[in-house]
């Protein structure tokens, strides 16, 4: 009876182990898949800064202009809506 409950606990003490190292082989086979999906990531990220840089590197050098407030519109106001010109008078 001694040798069988020795048996169960280490049978018990091995299923932890085995347990163990299994939830470590899950544990370092995901760090390198994030790390290979990493390094692909930044491999395709690189050349698209690298095509950027020399994008802008070919671009002529710029300054930034103020542009002054400039009105598209008649801001007038009319009298009595009516437009004159001349002798001619137009009624809105």
């Amino acid at each position: 009876m001694i040798n069988d409950k020795f048996c169960d606990l280490e049978k018990r003490e091995l299923q932890n182990k085995i347990n163990a190292l299994t939830a470590d082989n899950a544990l370092l086979r995901s760090n390198a898949d994030n790390a290979a999906q990493t390094a692909f990531i930044n491999e395709k990220f690189s050349a698209i800064q690298n095509e950027l840089s020399a994008i802008k590197a070919s671009q002529p050098n710029t300054i930034p202009v103020q542009w002054p407030n400039v009105q598209a519109v008649n801001t007038t106001p009319y009298v009595n809506g009516m437009y004159s010109w001349g002798s001619n008078s137009f009624w809105n």
